[in-house]
C-alpha cells in the first residue's frame, strides 16, 4: 500500500474521529442549577440541582439519586450537605457512589413561614399533588435528557424531604429501586380520613433511618416512634414477618422474609453527628451518607 493512501486513510480516520467527539460532546447534557417548564398541575416553573459524574458519556447508563431537602432549604444546600457531606468524617453521597447522576429538587411552595414540600392527598396541613406531578414529570424529563438506567433509580432526603422521599416512595414507588427516608415526620401522609392506609405503587426496597432522640420532633416522639411507625407501615405494605431479621449492626436490622422487597430500619443514639447546626439528634450519624450510598449501590 503506498504512502500516499496510507495518508488518505489516516486523513478519514481523523475526520471520523474528531465528528465523533464532537457528536459526544454536543450531546452533553447540562448540570448544575437548572430550570424548566413543568405543567400547571406540577408548579410550572421550577428549579433542581443536577451533579454529573466527571466523566459522564450518553455511551453508559447511570445510576439516579433523587434528594429532597428539609424545611427552608434549597437543592444546592442538599447538595452541599448530603451529597458533598458534612465533615472529613462523613463523605458525602456524590463521592460514596460511582457512575451516578443527582438530582436535588428545589420547594416552590410555603405554608405559612415554612418552605417545603406537598405530600399527596393525605398531607392534612401540607395536602396536594402538585410535587408529586412535579416529581414524575421531573423523572420523566430526566430520563429523556441523561442516560439513565430506568431499573437504577433511588430516593432519599431529610425531615420534610424525608416526608417527601417516603410518599414518592409510595405513590411513585414503581420508578423507584429503593428508598431511604431520614428523620420523616410520623406518617400520617399514608393514611386517609378513615385510618385506612394508601396503596403503593411498584416494590421499592424501603430503609426508615431515624433517631432515639429526635430533638427536632422532641417528645412528640420518644424513643424514635415516628421511625417505628413508618416502618410499620412498610412493613405492613411488603408483607414482612416481623419476627425474622437480621442485625446489620447495633443500630440496624433488615427484615430478612419480606414478599415485596428488603426492608431496613435504623434507629440512632444521638452523638454521632459531625456537622453544624443545633438539632444533633435530628441530623443522621456520619456512618449514614456511606452506608446508604453502599445499599443503593448493591442494587
Amino acid at each position: 500500500m503506498g504512502i500516499k493512501r496510507i495518508l488518505k486513510i489516516l486523513f478519514k480516520i481523523n475526520i471520523l474521529f474528531f465528528l465523533f467527539t464532537n457528536m459526544v460532546f454536543a450531546a452533553m447534557p447540562p448540570s448544575g442549577q437548572l430550570n424548566n417548564n413543568f405543567s400547571e398541575a406540577a408548579g410550572g416553573n421550577r428549579s433542581y440541582f443536577v451533579t454529573l459524574p466527571k466523566n459522564y458519556t450518553p455511551l453508559k447508563k447511570y445510576k439516579l439519586v433523587l434528594v429532597f431537602a428539609g424545611t427552608d432549604t434549597t437543592g444546592k444546600e442538599m447538595k452541599d450537605w448530603f451529597g458533598q457531606g458534612w465533615s472529613s468524617s462523613a463523605h458525602g453521597l456524590e463521592k460514596n457512589m460511582s457512575d451516578t447522576i443527582f438530582i436535588y429538587p428545589d420547594q416552590k411552595w410555603r405554608w405559612g413561614v415554612d418552605k417545603g414540600w406537598a405530600l399527596g392527598p393525605n398531607g392534612g396541613d401540607f395536602s396536594g399533588n402538585h410535587d408529586i406531578k412535579f416529581t414524575e414529570e421531573l423523572l420523566s424529563l430526566v430520563k429523556r435528557n441523561y442516560s439513565i438506567d430506568s431499573t437504577r433509580i433511588f430516593v432519599t432526603g431529610h425531615s420534610w424531604g424525608g416526608d417527601m422521599a417516603a410518599v414518592v416512595g409510595c405513590l411513585l414507588g414503581d420508578q423507584f429501586k429503593a428508598i431511604a427516608p431520614v428523620a420523616a415526620n410520623n406518617p400520617y401522609w399514608f393514611y386517609d380520613d378513615n385510618n385506612n392506609a394508601v396503596k403503593c405503587k411498584g416494590n421499592p426496597a424501603v430503609w426508615t433511618v431515624f433517631g432515639l432522640a429526635d430533638d427536632f420532633f422532641g417528645s412528640k416522639s420518644p424513643n424514635g416512634l415516628f421511625g417505628k411507625e413508618q416502618n410499620t407501615f412498610w412493613l405492613d405494605n411488603h408483607k414482612c414477618k416481623t419476627s425474622l431479621t437480621k442485625k446489620l449492626s447495633n443500630e440496624t436490622i433488615e427484615y430478612t422474609q419480606c414478599q415485596v422487597a428488603p426492608v431496613r430500619l435504623t434507629l440512632y443514639q444521638l452523638g454521632q453527628y459531625s456537622g453544624g447546626g443545633s438539632l444533633k439528634g435530628h441530623y443522621p450519624p456520619d456512618y449514614f451518607l456511606k452506608d446508604v450510598s453502599r445499599w443503593f449501590a448493591s442494587f
